[in-house]
């Protein structure tokens, strides 16, 4: 994906966070693109997922706090609720009246939540990150927010997303993240992370996506019980694992949006 394919664009949040990201232009229904926590937009084409959706209208976005967005410092401005209305600024900022959403990891849950409030979305995927409602122990939250924002930050995230399995993309993305910002995106899971996600608009298409070895499949099988939704299968024993396979994700994401511009429905 050549750089002169991406146009810039700047939004403001809500709560006046200032934000920024890229549209590649193509055809058919927008398609939102929301990084996880320790990542930016750069990873959309770094992990060759733009080049698997060639056609695709694209708006790839630097969540508050990443990339080159605003930095906001306070954990309660990194609540889900706060990622959710940067989501619907950039749909607010081109205004059409349909849009599709994927996020991945925790901007899959995002992405659900988007779903949930905003009804300009037909369809939502999650990659590797199901609906249902977490714990959030506050002295592992607290223990990896000191963590990163320690001295050797970038070191503890990289090292440990090679120890998982990640693939290069995912440990450069870390390499690339403001550590105090990060810190506080971290402790801003305590602000409204923990909770389900509910199905507010009947008639959207909402995807769970996971590892096909994932130990926790049955989670993202009650979400496809409780919300009506589909799940894929990514051949891959873990999630973190499956992130080698977004792209090969990204062409199933296009061959569906093919088929919905033909009226077929291919899923």
């Amino acid at each position: 994906m050549q750089q002169r394919d991406l146009e810039p664009f700047e939004t403001t949040s809500a709560d006046g966070a200032r934000l920024h990201g890229m549209r590649r232009p193509g055809t058919g229904t927008p398609v939102v693109l929301v990084h996880g926590v320790a990542m930016d937009r750069r990873i959309w084409a770094d992990s060759g997922f733009l080049d698997a959706v060639p056609d695709a209208d694209l708006l790839a976005l630097d969540l508050r706090g990443r990339g080159a967005s605003e930095r906001v410092g306070l954990p309660q401005r990194h609540g889900i609720d706060r990622h959710v209305e940067d989501v619907r600024a950039v749909m607010d900022l081109f205004g059409h009246p349909e849009y599709t959403v994927f996020g991945v990891y925790f901007g899959g849950r995002t992405a659900l939540r988007v779903a949930a409030d905003d009804s300009r979305v037909t369809r939502a995927y999650s990659f590797c990150a199901h609906a249902e409602e977490v714990e959030l122990p506050d002295d592992a939250v607290e223990q990896e927010a000191a963590a990163i924002e320690a001295p050797d930050g970038h070191r503890y995230l990289t090292d440990h997303f090679h120890r998982v399995g990640a693939p290069d993309w995912m440990v450069d993305a870390c390499r690339r993240v403001d550590l105090p910002e990060l810190a506080a995106v971290t402790r801003g899971l305590w602000h409204g992370s923990a909770r389900a996600v509910q199905r507010r608009n009947p008639g959207q298409d909402l995807v769970l996506i996971t590892a096909e070895g994932d130990p926790e499949r049955d989670v993202f099988t009650a979400g496809e019980r409780r919300l009506g939704a589909r799940i894929w299968l990514v051949d891959s024993p873990t999630r973190v694992r499956a992130a080698h396979r977004l792209a090969e994700v990204g062409a199933r994401v296009a061959t569906e949006a093919a088929g919905q511009a033909a009226g077929t429905g291919a899923r």
